[in-house]
């Protein structure tokens, strides 16, 4: 390979980074291919082997030599990434190639860029322009349609929905067998935007509880679900009713997600939540609309603009633990206002709210979600159905951060714990859920 670095020097290097997604594995295995040559480094595809058997591939680039060096903190790596995609070039190696994919509309920028890349995140990996353009890196190599980029397109060149920022570019990585993954989306700042999550925790500390810029964040998420709602020439977009099949098979997954919090909690779930759920609980979606939807909604996927006059909606890859046929799959939208009832959760939590907070919050967020979807044909009419099937999807979202913080954060597992305990008794009591 060009890269000097030997195998098992990389292979502790990746498992000390934020991106590697199994932090409670050892790798035992490291399988490094040679990519493209861009500016003085190599993008290399990493085949993992861990020590459950399981397999990950990553996209990483390095500079040549020992240690190992990510070419993300080069500029001069990052801007011929840009310029690939820009120009719609391609970029090929002994096992694979790099292929620029730009938008119909670019981002204009001047011809050196000043480039910054984002500390703080997790599975990925983001660099912005000239403060005008920013682009997520997919560290993870996964074959097939990546959700970010398909949503992203149609929302912004199909639904002519104004509050997500617009797409400007993308990178696909091909490699020898054929298979190919989205690398890189590239979309243009939201000016004068800041983090949601970080907002609601500042507003929370200068003792604001922010309960009409709430209102306003459920309403742009009901118009996000309408929008995502309209007929389209698309089948992978176009509203399909809810069937007894969908039913059981959410139902399901419920169930999948609470047994795999079980076992990250040792074997025993918080007490006060069941081991078992039925299909009564989203049994009341029957025939109301399925529809795409954001799939891993929470504060942290928000911008606030105006100090919470307005919301943007960002990162539409999905849970990451999930498959992209998962992700892709239509669901009741509802699952989104689940994420976001939990997410305030954490946000109280975190913030040190006052007890009565969070219910306050939540009816802020739920009273302006409802407002604004109205009759939409993915609610269901009836108030108890509603808040039955909201408390089965908070239990199913609160179960899947078990999970996510067993892996990644144990010191944030309480949260989630008393996440599943809540949403418990919500589905015992619906009427307590109600907005």
């Amino acid at each position: 390979m060009a890269s000097k670095t030997r195998p098992s020097d990389l292979a502790a290097w990746i498992a000390g980074q934020r991106w590697f997604g199994a932090k409670n594995r050892r790798i035992v295995a490291t399988h490094v291919e040679d990519g493209p040559r861009i500016a003085e480094a190599t993008l290399h595809l990493v085949r993992l082997g861990l020590d459950d058997g399981a397999t990950h591939t990553y996209l990483v680039p390095l500079h040549h030599g020992t240690p190992p060096r990510d070419a993300f903190d080069d500029p001069a790596f990052c801007r011929a990434l840009l310029d690939l995609m820009r120009r719609g070039g391609r970029a090929g190696g002994e096992r694979g190639s790099l292929v620029g994919r730009p938008s119909a509309v670019p981002e204009d920028l001047p011809a050196d860029p000043s480039v910054r890349r984002l500390t703080g995140e997790q599975s990925n990996t983001s660099v912005v322009f000239g403060e005008r353009l920013i682009v997520k890196h997919f560290r993870r190599f996964v074959p097939g349609v990546n959700p970010e980029l398909e949503m992203s397109r149609h929302l912004t060149e199909r639904a002519g929905f104004a509050n997500t920022p617009r797409l400007a570019g993308a990178l696909e990585y091909t490699v020898a067998d054929g298979a190919s993954a989205t690398f890189a989306v590239a979309h243009a700042v939201v000016a004068d935007a800041g983090d949601g999550w970080r907002w609601l925790l500042a507003r929370l500390q200068q003792g604001d509880a922010a309960l009409p810029a709430l209102r306003r964040l459920g309403r742009r998420t009901a118009e996000l679900h309408l929008a995502l709602a309209r007929p389209t020439a698309d089948p992978a977009f176009d509203a399909e009713r809810t069937s007894a099949t969908d039913i059981a098979a959410w139902t399901e997954s419920v169930q999948a997600q609470l047994d795999a919090a079980r076992a990250a909690l040792g074997g025993r779930l918080p007490d006060g939540v069941p081991s078992r759920v039925d299909g009564d609980g989203l049994g009341g979606l029957l025939g109301a609309a399925k529809i795409r939807h954001h799939g891993d909604f929470h504060l942290g996927q928000t911008l606030t603009v105006r100090e919470g006059e307005d919301f943007f909606f960002i990162d539409f890859e999905g849970e990451p633990m999930r498959s992209l046929d998962e992700r892709r799959r239509k669901h009741t939208p509802l699952r989104d206002v689940a994420g976001m009832l939990r997410s305030l959760g954490y946000a109280a939590t975190t913030a040190g709210a006052p007890a009565e907070w969070e219910e306050q919050a939540r009816a802020a967020f739920t009273e302006g979600y409802l407002t604004a979807a109205g009759r939409a044909p993915f609610l269901p009419g009836d108030a108890t159905v509603l808040a039955r099937a909201l408390a089965v999807l908070e239990l199913e979202k609160a179960a899947y951060e078990v999970v996510y913080e067993a892996n990644n954060r144990p010191d944030w597992l309480p949260i989630p714990s008393r996440g599943l305990q809540r949403a418990a008794r919500a589905v015992s009591t619906p009427a307590a859920g109600a907005a």
